[in-house]
């Protein structure tokens, strides 16, 4: 059943290739280009909150709009640097859809670059950041190069990358769990049903052989 399961689970997963094997097409890399331009500054370096907010959607806004602009917002804070922000890699690209990894780099001495992880979609005909989590921090320059990984971000280790702000709430590690286990229950659901049809099926012929 364990098997079974983890099949379906990866099934239903979207893959994610090598960067050199997506394919993103040229007007939707121009507008997420423009969308992080805008959103990275306004949700991540929280410049300007309400751009923030209107520049998200799905799991990036999963608080209210008042706890949103006090600041309290679904995306970790980071002193991102930079105006452009077009170097990021495609995990995987479809129409309308497609997630990527950014690095971004900080404006403070004491905090290392981060590495994120996003999906943009477009929602209305405008394109949305609806997921976007730092998966990788890096030691600030001077300091002994480690890379941290999602097992130990938010940690109290994670201190030393940095000042309070780059500290990570455990929302972040909850909210990618929890979109895998909706995706589990749904294709459970979806196989117990299919299999509750064919057991009826098989009841009705058996019953119109026995007459």
């Amino acid at each position: 059943m364990r098997a079974l399961a983890l099949a379906i689970l990866v099934l239903a997963l979207p893959p994610v290739a090598h960067a050199d094997q997506v394919r993103v097409k040229p007007a939707d890399r121009a507008a997420i280009n423009a969308l992080l331009d805008q959103f990275i500054p306004a949700a991540v370096a929280q410049k300007n909150l309400q751009l923030g907010w209107d520049l998200s959607a799905e799991y990036a806004r999963t608080v209210s709009h008042a706890e949103w602009m006090k600041g309290n917002t679904s995306v970790q804070k980071y002193p991102a640097k930079g105006k452009t922000f077009h170097g990021w890699i495609p995990n995987y690209a479809y129409p309308g859809d497609v997630g990527f990894d950014v690095l971004l780099q900080p404006t403070k001495r004491d905090v290392g670059a981060w590495s994120f992880r996003a999906e943009a979609k477009e929602i209305g005909g405008k394109w949305k950041i609806t997921t976007f989590y730092p998966v990788a921090t890096f030691a600030p320059p001077g300091r002994t190069q480690t890379v941290l990984g999602p097992n130990d971000l938010g940690s109290a280790d994670s201190a030393s990358a940095g000042t309070d702000e780059s500290r990570l709430g455990s929302w972040v590690l909850v909210l990618p769990v929890a979109a895998l286990a909706a995706i589990a229950i749904g294709a459970a659901a979806f196989v117990g049903t299919r299999w509750l049809r064919q057991r009826n099926r098989v009841r009705e012929i058996q019953r119109s052989l026995a007459r």
